[in-house]
């Protein structure tokens, strides 16, 4: 396995940034699950499963996205 050349800047990238804030929710939800009990209640029960696969796509694409689009970093490179 071969690292990136600018890996020690890994922690700029809104791709490692957004993966950062999802596993932080992740561990919210799991800490304290009534929060998600009660983000459940506010969608309608037909909407249910049409909102859960949307919230894992955004989970996916999110990061995915962010990686692919050419980030400016603060000294002029792209990072």
């Amino acid at each position: 396995m071969t690292l990136v050349d600018d890996a020690r800047q890994a922690w700029r990238w809104w791709s490692v940034r957004l993966a950062a804030l999802a596993g932080v929710i992740a561990g919210a939800l799991v800490a304290q699950p009534q929060i998600l009990t009660a983000l459940v209640a506010y969608v309608p029960e037909q909407w249910r499963p049409a909102a859960s696969a949307l919230a894992g796509l955004v989970v996916f694409a999110a990061p995915t996205i962010a990686r692919l689009v050419q980030q400016g970093g603060g000294n002029g490179q792209s990072a």
